[in-house]
């Protein structure tokens, strides 16, 4: 029985318009947090040795969010019930716990911080690509690119720490 409350989402809106509108929330919203970090120059001056360069990040992050805003379109898509529209914002709550990211590093200069928030992020992460892999297959493995990501920077934030 369905919820009286439950919208099917996919007859409201236009199949393109929704994935269109995913994409501009989920690239723009980082190109305009890092904007203002960069605009301030709150970013850290000094390159971290055994990272990326920061454009090479920038760029990874950019495809990150958009796989989010993928993943969370076709959550959004797929989902049958009030309950599962509901957890389709995991994948929202994740992308912001992405965002604060150059808050809590303090312009990314705190590398214990940093090490920190990968971990957390993590460990949020996991649980939300196992529930879209069971979900939508594509959606998850969007996810699960966040996770890889989150793995390689954990550990090279933390050879960074600890040496």
């Amino acid at each position: 029985m369905q919820d009286a409350h439950w919208v099917d989402v996919r007859k409201e809106r236009p199949a393109l318009a929704g994935f269109v509108a995913n994409l501009v929330v989920f690239v723009g919203t980082p190109l305009v947090v890092n904007g203002v970090i960069f605009g301030f120059g709150m970013e850290s001056s000094s390159g971290q040795t055994g990272l990326p360069p920061g454009w090479v990040v920038g760029t990874i992050w950019l495809v990150l969010f958009a796989g989010m805003g993928v993943a969370r379109w076709l959550l959004l898509r797929s989902a049958k019930t009030h309950g599962e529209q509901r957890r389709v914002e995991w994948v929202s709550g994740l992308a912001f716990l992405c965002l604060l990211y150059p808050v809590y590093t303090r312009g990314f200069s705190d590398l214990f911080a940093g090490l920190v928030g990968n971990v957390v992020t993590w460990l949020v992460a996991v649980p939300v690509a196992v529930y879209a892999i069971r979900r939508e297959r594509l959606a998850g493995w969007c996810v699960a690119l966040l996770v890889v990501w989150l793995s390689y920077a954990a550990l090279a934030t933390a050879r960074l720490v600890y040496r």
